[in-house]
């Protein structure tokens, strides 16, 4: 069983998407399924040239021109413009290595650049074509005058067509199932749920016990993941615990600011996948203070996931995404989304007591049982044998 990955971006690359899609691919290596990539123009590779191997797993790489490479920036409408015709000869190149590899499936995962590309080739080579949705990409596109409801208008019509046109829908949570169903033409497209998932084989256990609890943050720094009301908390509080934030974005200098004049917040800049495990180890209490937005309520964070998985505490806004994973102290502690007196009492509740093990301990075995990628794989690979014989 062959099948080829469109992927809009991968490692080396870090974020949430590319660690689910290494995680994907990895696993169903282990499972007897052969997975090939391509990766989109606006992707770089891991090295120099056009094919590469990264964990076994061949990589064709179409990469354009480091001005168009993946970023949280909002580039000119002119970048943008030019970024989509792009896929004509993309579409081109996915045709040409789906041809060579003979694979049996094509699997296009978000965005619709990845999905006209997967269509065109699916229909041309007559094999079934699986979009993977991730989130809902024309969330990230403002609708605060004229123009840009124009945009966020286009990109939703071609999201929406692409998973019509798709054989097989698959969605990372119920939430964002349910939002797919709610559009009229989506409404008899079959739709498979495959959460987001942790591999449990890049886990290292923990080597250190503090005496005092250290706070924390891992991801990305945007305006979405709250940040600044967490700095705002501690800063009122003082709170004399180490507040680690790793990761970088666009929401970085800003935060800095915020937290200027207070020691016990530190920024510890970007981390490696392969170091991960290290930024884990230095801390104790994981927060995530996401506030309440059409993208947060219909996506899982995989960071918050990753860290049940390492055995720590988890304290997390209450959008839908940190819902479906957490039950409040049971397998984390929640607070109202955005409600700074809400947050302020997650917190002293975390300082005042001092045995969370059973909630760190129902958290680590829901993982276990309930989200990982060698479990998803098996849907994966089902899913791809019944598509191929036409069930």
């Amino acid at each position: 069983m062959k099948v080829l990955h469109i992927l809009y971006q991968s490692l080396p690359n870090i974020s949430g998407s590319s660690i689910r899609s290494r995680d994907i691919l990895n696993n169903q290596l282990k499972l007897g399924v052969k997975p090939i990539v391509i990766t989109s123009p606006f992707q770089n590779p891991k090295r120099n040239g056009s094919v590469e191997e990264i964990d076994g797993i061949k990589y064709y790489r179409t990469f354009s021109n480091n001005n168009e490479l993946v970023n949280e920036n909002t580039s000119s409408i002119f970048l943008q413009i030019k970024k989509f015709f792009r896929i004509i000869s993309f579409t081109l190149k996915v045709y040409e290595v789906a041809k060579k590899e003979q694979v049996d499936i094509i699997h296009a995962h978000a965005m619709f650049f990845c999905a006209i590309a997967g269509k065109i080739t699916s229909i041309s080579l007559n094999k079934p074509l699986i979009y993977e949705v991730r989130s809902l990409w024309e969330e990230r596109f403002k609708k605060n005058n004229l123009f840009n409801y124009l945009i966020w208008s286009f990109i939703t019509f071609l999201e929406t067509f692409c998973m019509f046109l798709a054989d097989h829908i698959i969605a990372i949570n119920q939430n964002l199932k349910i939002e797919l169903q709610n559009r009229f033409v989506l409404k008899k497209r079959k739709i498979t749920v495959v959460q987001n998932a942790v591999d449990l084989d890049q886990v290292i256990d923990s080597k250190f016990n503090r005496s005092e609890l250290v706070f924390g943050y891992i991801g990305t720094l945007s305006p979405i993941e709250g940040l600044d009301l967490l700095i705002s908390v501690f800063k009122k509080l003082e709170i004399p615990n180490k507040l680690l934030i790793f990761g970088g974005g666009i929401d970085q200098e800003k935060l800095r600011k915020l937290s200027k004049g207070y020691n016990n917040i530190i920024f510890k800049g970007k981390v490696s996948n392969s170091e991960i495990f290290n930024a884990y180890d230095q801390i104790d209490v994981v927060v995530n203070p996401r506030k309440s937005r059409y993208l947060t309520n219909s996506v899982t964070p995989l960071k918050t996931i990753e860290a049940m998985a390492y055995k720590k505490l988890v304290v997390a806004s209450d959008v839908g995404g940190m819902k479906e994973l957490i039950k409040d102290d049971k397998t984390g502690i929640l607070f109202k989304a955005g409600d700074l007196s809400e947050l302020e009492k997650a917190l002293l509740k975390v300082l005042e007591r001092d045995d969370f093990n059973y909630i760190i301990d129902n958290a680590y075995n829901y993982i276990i049982k309930q989200r990982n990628w060698y479990h998803n794989a098996k849907l994966y690979k089902k899913l791809y044998f019944d598509l191929k014989n036409g069930k």
